[in-house]
């Protein structure tokens, strides 16, 4: 019997040392020492005494008739150091699992855990049947100490190992107590959420592993087998019966310190005491491929009713249109001096600014024309070029979309496939910022319901092109109302398109990396709308369609460096270059595209200035056009406190930032489009209004929606678990999926108030048209 142990004891320690523990001493001397032999009994607590000459074997021998649940040693030594410490080798058939008292956690020398707890991989695993056959296992315990030196055992059975579906288990983990648990598939479930919930904040790690041994339930060791992420208070993640068909081990192991839950390294991580995390678990019950059909169904139904109304409105819109083909009567607002022959012009100074003028110079409005007669401009004036001239300029802007879109969307869909691929194959769950309370795994898409919402921007964006398409087939060429170029609204229906494209990818893994891919086509949106209203009233000298792209190269890029690159120093150079920039579109509004720096044009202000001077005292401050002067005021004053806000709080969210900038913007200048209008005393027809009414009901539900978000991928990826929610529709869609469909139906409807607002003169004259 003495044989037996003596080799199983040099069996065990070799295996110690190669899991890394100093024992070259106990090996050496291990043939001089004293072994002592107990027989031991679960649940009850021994005192033993060790040193350096003496081994101790401690045996638990266990029955089959003993309910099936693994051991759970828990050791304790008040006398032991970290350069003296007990070393324990749990021997179990043919597996080992090593551990020493104290641990002492390596990053910070004042963490000493003198209670260590270790879970033993539980029998019948290794046997690999359904019923368990239990065998005896032996502890020894041994010490590279002369003094002798106390601990305390206790093999306590497991009984709440085994979780059960819808039945929370509360427990504690410690970096020197970990935990595990299993887990089997009941016959009528083949996926189920896991669900962790803590009131503290300490950094944790849940790893899912397969049924088997060893179990991998340390700091260093975790990543190396199933899937892994990291968790503060609270997480989650997705469990397959097709990934774990037998069993699954839910591994709880708390780090030594924050550093991988809050991204910063903190040198001070309290007490012992304070990284005594309590978890709640629980497990419950997935949906099923028929719920799947139904909450992706009803989505489609919600569309198709939506095509099934426009086409409604559209037949009803048509034949008002025919009923009502007879000029209204407008006031005249231009008169006599707004006719173009009577204007001052200056042949040279026609075009070449950052707004190009497409008509000929002998045509264009300049600066040198009297300033009582500008302000008096309508929209015959700005309205010189050929139709079909003005037709094929403004479907540049869709063949430049386009263009992007393909080179720019391959990349992104390679890029994240392969983002997919690496997710599958290493188990980083933090890779991905998912929603895992409401992550709806389908076939290779481990986030499958983010990706189909996104379905709404897609099918509205080919709605809106078929609705533009069809007003252009219908509408007759007339020299009356607003130049219908239908360029910019075809661009604003493929970007809506490629922005659930776009979006969908993003969601495959969404990060902070490839957030990019989700607002890019955000801000292309934004600016073709800025640039589709300033249209309206200046068709001949909206930017050309690669000066438009041209900028939005700039955003796209300055929202890249700030992803990357955050920090003051580049808030402070943002803002100065915001600040340049408002100047310079301001001068070019203001003087509608005629304006640029150079001789020439610095002549014609100083004689604007001069004029003013010799004109009287009470005109040095008098704009020559009042509107456009209020609204550049206003423009500007909302510029300089987004710009004040992002020094003052230094958001981390650069691209959110920049694009409510845009937003911003956008939202002023169309807010200002419809107070002219209304001054001058045109019209909002009840089609416009509606789709108005619409579009800010919906713009207002989408935003409670985008403000209780599921996930914020500017934290790391545990603190983004803090707000992962369950699903809130058809168990499938979560308040970021309803944001998808509202904003899409936002969008939509705003497009369509940008496509029918000025209907209420398109039998109007356009010398009659006041420019804005």
């Amino acid at each position: 019997m003495r044989k037996n142990f003596l080799s199983c004891i040099f069996l065990s320690c070799i295996s110690t040392a190669v899991f890394g523990l100093n024992l070259d001493s106990v090996l050496r001397n291990s043939a001089h020492s004293t072994i002592i032999v107990q027989n031991c009994s679960f649940n009850k607590l021994y005192t033993y005494n060790a040193n350096s000459s003496t081994v101790i074997v401690l045996v638990f021998n266990q029955t089959k008739n003993t309910t099936v649940f693994p051991a759970r040693i828990t050791t304790a030594s008040d006398n032991a150091t970290g350069e003296n410490p007990l070393l324990f080798a749990a021997w179990q058939k043919s597996l080992l699992t090593t551990w020493e008292v104290p641990r002492v956690v390596s990053f910070n020398k004042n963490l000493i855990y003198k209670n260590v707890s270790r879970t033993l991989c539980p029998q019948y695993v290794q046997n690999n049947v359904a019923d368990p056959i239990w065998d005896s296992f032996f502890i020894t315990v041994s010490i590279d100490y002369p003094n002798e030196t106390s601990f305390s055992i206790r093999a306590d059975l497991v009984d709440d190992f085994a979780v059960e579906v819808g039945k929370p288990i509360s427990f504690s983990v410690s970096p020197a107590q970990s935990q595990f648990h299993s887990f089997k598939f009941p016959d009528y479930l083949s996926s189920g959420v896991l669900r962790i919930k803590s009131n503290s904040s300490v950094c944790m790690s849940l790893s899912v592993q397969n049924f088997s041994c060893p179990v991998y339930d340390q700091e260093n060791n975790l990543k190396f087998t199933g899937y892994w992420e990291t968790i503060t208070k609270s997480g989650g993640m997705l469990l397959t019966k097709e990934a774990f068909p037998l069993r699954v081990f839910l591994v709880f192991v708390v780090h030594s310190n924050d550093a991988d839950c809050s991204g910063h390294i903190d040198g001070n991580s309290g007490s012992p005491e304070d990284r005594i995390k309590h978890v709640e678990l629980e497990i419950i019950p997935s949906i099923t491929y028929q719920d799947y059909l139904i909450a992706m169904a009803a989505v489609l139904i919600a569309f198709a009713l939506m095509y099934t109304g426009a086409l409604g409105v559209l037949i009803w819109a048509h034949k008002r249109r025919e009923r009502n083909d007879l000029s209204e009567e407008y006031d005249n607002f231009c008169g006599e001096a707004a006719s173009v022959n009577h204007m001052h012009r200056d042949n040279d100074d026609v075009g070449g600014g950052f707004f190009d003028s497409d008509q000929p110079s002998s045509s264009a409005p300049s600066l040198t024309r009297a300033p009582e007669r500008m302000i008096k401009l309508c929209l015959n004036d700005l309205a010189k070029v050929n139709h079909d001239v003005m037709r094929k300029r403004s479907n540049l802007y869709l063949v430049n979309l386009m263009t992007i879109a393909l080179f720019y969307s391959l990349p992104v869909v390679q890029l994240v496939l392969t983002y997919q691929k690496v997710l599958n194959s290493t188990g980083n769950q933090d890779l991905c910022y998912y929603n895992f309370l409401c992550s709806r795994k389908l076939g290779v898409f481990s986030d499958f319901n983010h990706i189909y919402s996104n379905i709404g921007y897609i099918l509205l964006g080919i709605l809106f092109l078929l609705i533009v398409y069809r007003r252009e087939a219908t509408e007759k060429r007339k020299a009356t109302g607003i130049p219908q170029h239908y360029g910019l609204y075809y661009t604003l229906g493929a970007a809506l398109f490629m922005e659930g494209i776009l979006s969908g990818c993003y969601h495959f893994c969404p990060n902070h990396s490839n957030f990019q891919f989700d607002t890019s086509f955000m801000y292309i949106l934004a600016i073709i709308s800025i640039l589709k209203i300033y249209h309206s009233r200046h068709p001949d000298i909206n930017a050309s369609a690669y000066t438009a792209f041209g900028l939005l190269a700039v955003v796209i890029t300055l929202g890249m460096c700030g992803v990357l690159y955050i920090s003051t120093e580049f808030y402070i150079a943002f803002c100065i270059f915001h600040v340049c920039i408002c100047l310079f579109l301001s001068a070019q509004i203001y003087y509608m595209g005629q304006w640029k720096l150079d001789s020439s044009h610095s002549l014609n202000i100083k004689k604007i200035i001069i004029t003013k001077i010799r004109t009287g005292k009470e005109n040095y401050c008098r704009p020559e056009y009042p509107s456009r002067m209020a609204l550049l005021v206003l423009g500007n004053v909302c510029n300089w406190l987004l710009i004040g806000s992002g020094l003052f709080f230094h958001m981390g969210d650069f691209a959110t930032y920049l694009l409510a900038i845009l937003l911003c913007n956008l939202l002023i200048y169309f807010s200002f489009y419809i107070i002219m209008k209304l001054i001058l005393g045109e019209k909002i027809l009840l089609q416009p209004l509606i789709y108005t009414v619409l579009a800010l009901v919906s713009w207002a539900a989408a935003g409670y929606f985008f403000y209780h978000k599921t996930i914020s991928w500017k934290l790391t990826p545990a603190q983004s678990r803090t707000f992962n929610r369950p699903c809130v529709l058809f168990d499938f869609y979560d308040n970021h999926d309803i944001w998808h469909f509202l904003s899409a139906i936002s969008m939509f409807f705003s497009f369509m108030v940008l496509l029918t607002l000025d209907d209420d003169i398109a039998n109007v004259d356009r010398a009659l048209i006041p420019v804005f």
